[in-house]
């Protein structure tokens, strides 16, 4: 392995490509190969510069990042990290689909308050990026696998809630949550809570492109609303989200919260698993798709000991097998299967509780 990381930067904007070599500068382990003002441009660099790490700039002249991103990802093995806009999230998501690893947000004001703040985040993404294999970068089409059509799917609306599945996810997870919630319907009265690690600005974005994608209604969640059967909740950026319970009737809501961070995050994955399995027992399933670190494994853990289900995806379908590994190396995931059979395990698993 090089002893450096080969960075190409891609911004059409002098200042941005200041700020970005200022940035990475201060790290001895990164090399800045080349920089690149159009996409036309990043394009020629990528092949005769072979970088390791490419940051692309979505809007360019000539060729945008969007129309060079399937270019560079063909004819390089380059991981590319997005520089997006938060006025635009959507675009965003659909360069996550094509290919990119991850993407920093880009306010008008600025990346960050200061060049430190900017460093941090910039080489933690571009650190992040490096370790993922280069062959699990190509656009997520053409990774899932095809999912069998389930013959015991009623199309029934559930109306009482049975089951509360939990889904966590991190780098990656974005295309990742939208293949799983294709997949879901209502034919079983379950509810959804997930927490994706998102920067701000993003959240409500990605639950409206998860509600365009499924029959199951996924909202931004909000502190004590009720949870449902056939809804999912997206924990929003900066607060953990857990599930309550009015012990009497039954009833179950979602809290928010400003504890401190987990594992460096917030919402994490950890606080939302543990209140699962403490209200739902044996009614709760925990799922853990592609993402850095180990977020996540323990509360998974607290679910199969109570008595719930848990699946994770598997490695070869991951874009980083942080997360869902850490949970099966700790001996939590009861079921492990790839992007494109999560869906189906998840319906497996439901219907079985409805028995209970």
């Amino acid at each position: 392995m090089p002893s450096t990381i080969r960075v190409l930067i891609v911004d059409d904007s002098a200042l941005i490509r200041q700020m970005l070599t200022r940035a990475l500068s201060v790290d001895p382990r990164i090399e800045i190969v080349g920089i690149a003002k159009t996409g036309v441009e990043a394009i020629e660099k990528a092949r005769a510069l072979s970088p390791d790490v490419i940051t692309l700039d979505i809007e360019m002249p000539e060729l945008s990042g969007i129309e060079a991103l399937p270019h560079l990802s063909k004819h390089s093995s380059a991981r590319i990290v997005m520089l997006s806009s938060i006025d635009d999230p959507d675009t965003t998501y659909h360069a996550l689909c094509g290919g990119a690893v991850d993407f920093i947000a880009k306010p008008h004001s600025g990346f960050a308050t200061s060049i430190t703040d900017l460093s941090e985040l910039l080489l933690k993404k571009i650190k992040t990026a490096y370790r993922i294999d280069p062959s699990r970068t190509s656009p997520v089409l053409e990774r899932f696998v095809v999912e069998a059509t389930d013959p015991l799917g009623t199309g029934v609306a559930a109306t009482d809630l049975k089951a509360v599945v939990g889904i966590g996810a991190s780098t990656g997870g974005p295309p990742a949550l939208e293949r799983v919630f294709s997949g879901l319907s209502l034919e079983t009265p379950a509810a959804y809570l997930v927490v994706q690690h998102l920067p701000a600005g993003f959240t409500a974005s990605l639950a409206r492109r998860l509600s365009n994608a499924s029959e199951i209604d996924v909202v931004e969640a909000t502190d004590g609303v009720q949870i449902k059967a056939g809804h999912a909740y997206l924990a929003p950026y900066g607060t953990h989200m857990t599930a309550d319970m009015i012990t009497v009737t039954g009833e179950a809501f979602i809290r928010l919260s400003d504890e401190p961070s987990v594992h460096g995050v917030r919402p994490a994955v950890d606080p939302l698993f543990s209140s699962i399995a403490r209200f739902f027992g044996p009614r709760g399933v925990a799922i853990l798709l592609t993402g850095m670190g180990s977020d996540g494994a323990r509360g998974m853990a607290e679910i199969q000991q109570a008595g719930g289900d848990t699946i994770a995806q598997n490695e070869e379908t991951s874009v980083v097998w942080g997360m869902p590994g850490a949970a099966s190396k700790v001996g939590a995931v009861r079921h492990l299967a790839p992007i494109g059979l999560i869906a189906a395990e998840i319906r497996r698993t439901l219907r079985t509780m409805e028995v209970l």
